[in-house]
C-alpha cells in the first residue's frame, strides 16, 4: 500500500517532493525500489525532494544536503561530505558514515550510543 500510494503522489511530476519516511517498514527489496524510483521521477523532472529520514544510508543516497535536527532545532545543513569533515574528519584512516556525523554532531559517538542499549 505504501509503494503505491507512493507512486501515485509521483505519477504527477512534481517539482517539489515532500516525502516523511518513504521506505520506513518495506522488505530491503522494495526499500531500494521506492529509492530509485524517487530517483528516476526527480532527474526526469528536475524535481526537489524534502526527504525526513531517520535512514542515514538513505539520506546520504537520496540527497544532495543533509539536515541535523537536534530537539526540534537544525543544526547544520550542507552535503554529506561537508558535514562528515565538519564534525568526524577522518575516522581511523577512512571517510567516516553519515550515523557517525550524526552523532557527533548531536554529542553522541556510535560506541556511547551501542553501550546505551545493552
Amino acid at each position: 500500500q505504501q509503494k503505491i500510494a507512493l507512486a501515485r503522489a509521483l505519477l504527477t511530476s512534481p517539482v517539489l517532493m515532500l516525502l516523511d519516511e518513504p521506505t520506513t517498514g518495506l522488505d530491503p527489496r522494495s526499500k531500494k525500489d521506492v529509492q530509485a524510483f524517487i530517483e528516476r521521477i526527480r532527474d526526469a523532472h528536475d524535481s526537489s525532494i524534502l526527504l525526513c529520514t531517520h535512514d542515514m544510508g538513505e539520506a546520504e543516497e537520496l540527497c544532495d544536503r543533509v539536515g541535523i535536527m537536534v530537539d526540534g532545532r537544525i543544526l547544520a545543513i550542507e552535503e554529506p561530505d561537508g558535514l562528515k569533515r565538519r564534525f568526524v574528519g577522518e575516522a581511523n584512516g577512512r571517510a567516516p558514515t553519515l550515523e557517525e556525523t550524526f552523532m557527533a554532531a548531536t554529542g553522541y559517538s556510535v560506541e556511547e550510543a551501542s553501550a546505551e542499549g545493552e
